[in-house]
């Protein structure tokens, strides 16, 4: 063969390596499964099953009733799960109606990372913390297999063997070990202090995951605290703290230091767990930037809740949403505003439905992730090892 012609052979090989390659890294991941753990930001009915429902008006807005959703529709949670083709995730501890074929979801509102030293009665926080969430994760992939081979209804409502390693493990955790901490009467400092410890213990869940065989990880970053009317209406803010959009900056910088930490125990997860494909998505800039500059995409009162009563940030810890007050001598149902589909806050803790979904349509393309790869494609290693 003549030298020259064999270098044009092998430049059409490396062409046709490279492109196949390409389509490789390009290709869209077929998720089977969703497995989310998380706090009230992805709860599914997690606490409502296990303390009472999230009642009237919660749901109202897609469900059209309470469906264990502390929101007046979906979460991110359930757009994530639309847009890999699933059903909405069963939350684990609701045993009425739930089907697992396609995931389980094991967050419930009020959890946090590191397991908090308070009763739910006492402080409002969750006692089914992450490492909780992992122990029911682990003993549900054992259960559900042998109910699975058994066969039956029960057998048919369980996901396949196979399916846990090519599912996509979400997490959306975090924010309330920041706020446990304030609520607690620790100084800024004593909250920064403990964020390494924090971020070790989630690290060393997302490696149990990873041991049972999971590989796709998609992790939500913490938001802006400081914005929401349940933190600005409970903890003291001087007006120097007040940033110019009417956030307490304070908090805002807690969580912005959480969330580099974050990101550093994922740059770290990924050196140490070589096959695992770990996507970093920072919700906290999108969360932001609605509520900053809500007039611009069509929210109004971005610091108002829509189901509340009284008050600057019309938030009430003594009468949440849904609750009763007495108004010129009646008994009145605290319910939602107007127009949910306008405002950014549901409760004071949590956000509508349009601000869920506002919010999901910025990060399912990857433009907010680190890697930068859509949804569809966090199966796929797009950085270097």
């Amino acid at each position: 063969m003549k030298p020259c012609l064999k270098i044009l052979l092998s430049l059409i090989a490396l062409v046709f390596v490279g492109a196949d390659r390409w389509k490789v890294s390009a290709a869209t991941c077929e998720f089977p499964a969703v497995f989310n753990f998380g706090d009230s930001n992805s709860d599914t009915g997690g606490l409502s099953a296990a303390f009472g429902q999230a009642g009237p008006p919660a749901g109202e807005t897609y469900f059209g009733a309470p469906a264990g959703r502390y929101s007046d529709g979906r979460l991110i949670i359930d757009f994530i799960a639309e847009a890999v083709g699933l059903p909405y995730l069963s939350a684990f501890l609701d045993a009425l109606g739930s089907n697992f074929t396609h995931g389980a979801n094991f967050a419930t509102a009020g959890s946090t990372i590191r397991p908090p030293n308070t009763t739910l009665s006492q402080s409002g926080f969750s006692p089914i913390s992450l490492n909780v969430q992992w122990y029911e994760f682990h003993d549900f992939i054992r259960r559900s297999q042998i109910i699975r081979n058994r066969g039956g209804i029960f057998g048919q409502l369980m996901p396949k063997e196979e399916d846990f390693s090519r599912a996509l493990y979400t997490f959306d955790i975090g924010q309330n070990d920041l706020t446990y901490g304030y609520f607690s009467n620790m100084s800024t400092d004593e909250v920064r202090a403990y964020v390494p410890d924090v971020l070790g213990q989630f690290k060393t869940v997302i490696k149990n995951i990873y041991d049972q065989g999971g590989r796709s990880f998609w992790i939500h970053n913490t938001g802006p605290v400081g914005c929401l009317p349940y933190i600005m209406d409970r903890l003291l803010i001087t007006a120097g703290q007040v940033d110019e959009y009417g956030c307490a900056d304070p908090f805002n910088q807690v969580a912005k230091y959480f969330n580099s930490k974050l990101k550093i125990t994922v740059q770290q997860l990924r050196q140490e767990l070589p096959e695992a494909a770990i996507t970093y998505v920072d919700v906290y800039s999108l969360k932001y930037t609605l509520i900053t500059k809500a007039n611009e995409f069509g929210f109004v009162q971005p610091l108002k809740a829509c189901c509340g009563h009284g008050g600057k940030y019309n938030y009430n810890i003594h009468v949440g949403c849904g609750g009763t007050v007495i108004v010129d001598g009646k008994e009145v149902v605290v319910g939602s505003c107007k127009d949910p589909s306008v405002k950014i806050n549901w409760d004071g803790v949590h956000f509508t439905e349009a601000a869920n979904k506002w919010i999901f349509d910025k990060i399912v393309g990857g433009e907010f992730s680190d890697p930068p790869v859509p949804l569809k494609m966090a199966c796929q290693m797009h950085y270097a090892h």
